[in-house]
């Protein structure tokens, strides 16, 4: 086989005793389909020169030179090339070491005593392709961790951009769903709560009640104070209400121009009703004049209450209506009180 079609193989033996030099060159030069272009180096130090003028395909080393001695001899090459695959050459008795070496990195080790060439030729063209499989692995790695971090950082972006629109969903869902006028509730939002609220008294057989609360003569106020002024009661009172209750899972809507209605989920009759006087307190604390009220010189509210425990076949229109129709009657009956639903 010609020069020019053999497999070429850049060698550097690092071997101080001339004699295992000899041997192990004349039995490169027998192998046919390999051509092992050979640099020797008989000190550790003279391996590092050549490591850093020229590349190799492979090292042999013996661990026992002149100017180093054990794993370190191994490691400081290591640290020179460290994608340089590297055959151990030991005796009887540096096996051990040997071993440990291979742990270290090193790709395999040899006896000298008991290496023929094909078993050299065989270790040598085994830790080169063993070698370049590893190397190929770290590039996959390389190549894997430049995806993941590719993906994390798709993942941050796409994560960032789906809070972006949650909160303007958030924004877009309190502007569809709060009173311009007043910053509370509005129909849609109770409409919503009610159905919500009316299947789990349903289903857990739960009362539930709904206070209506209206503005005496708001239209006089109106007339007397402007519309301005009378957005800027609208929001008062509400806000009042609003403050009044005191549970989160409790809803205060505008049910329409200057009337109000309160749902309390899990409230009896009674709970329901002082609810509606603390309402009434507190609208009373807030002493907005009103000149021409028909039954005060200060802002008052009319208040109908109602309860039930609703059942399967029952509507959360009805209550809303056994409500409207109790505060009809503190109306009819002179305004400024609180009216208990019969039914």
């Amino acid at each position: 086989m010609s020069n020019m079609t053999r497999k070429q193989i850049k060698t550097l033996l690092v071997e101080n005793n001339k004699r295992d030099a000899f041997l192990l060159r004349k039995k490169l030069v027998k192998t046919e389909e390999v051509q092992f272009n050979l640099t020797h180096a008989e000190r550790l130090e003279t391996a590092v020169s050549f490591l850093h003028q020229e590349s190799f395909d492979i090292v042999l080393l013996d661990l026992s030179l002149p100017d180093s001695k054990g794993l370190e001899t191994l490691l400081t090459l290591e640290k020179i090339a460290p994608n340089l695959p590297i055959v151990l050459l030991t005796g009887f008795k540096d096996e051990i070491i040997a071993l440990k070496a291979v742990r270290q990195g090193a790709q395999d080790y040899l006896v000298k005593e008991q290496t023929t060439t094909d078993v050299l030729v065989r270790s040598i063209n085994y830790a080169i392709e063993r070698m370049h499989y590893l190397e190929k692995i770290s590039q996959s790695e390389e190549r894997l961790q430049k995806v993941n971090q590719q993906l994390e950082r798709q993942v941050k972006n796409f994560t960032f951009q789906l809070e972006h629109q949650n909160k303007e969903l958030k924004k877009l869902f309190l502007l569809a769903t709060t009173d311009r006028v007043t910053g509370i509730a509005n129909r849609y939002r109770l409409e919503d709560f009610l159905e919500r609220e009316w299947g789990n008294a349903i289903r857990n057989q739960i009362d539930i009640s709904i206070i209506m609360v209206d503005i005496d003569y708001f239209k006089s106020y109106n007339d007397t104070y402007g519309h301005l002024e009378g957005d800027r009661c609208l929001k008062k009172v509400a806000q009042t209400i609003d403050m009044t209750i005191k549970r989160s899972k409790d809803l205060v809507a505008r049910y329409g121009g200057e009337e109000f209605i309160v749902i309390l989920p899990n409230v009896e009759l009674a709970g329901a009703t002082r609810v509606a006087k603390n309402i009434q307190a507190e609208i009373n604390v807030l002493n907005i004049p009103h000149i021409n009220s028909l039954i005060s010189d200060r802002l008052t509210v009319s208040l109908g209450v109602a309860s039930t425990i609703p059942t399967i076949n029952s509507a959360a229109s009805a209550l809303i209506t056994a409500a409207d129709q109790a505060l009809y009657r503190a109306k009819k009956q002179g305004r400024d009180r609180i009216k208990i639903s019969q039914k």
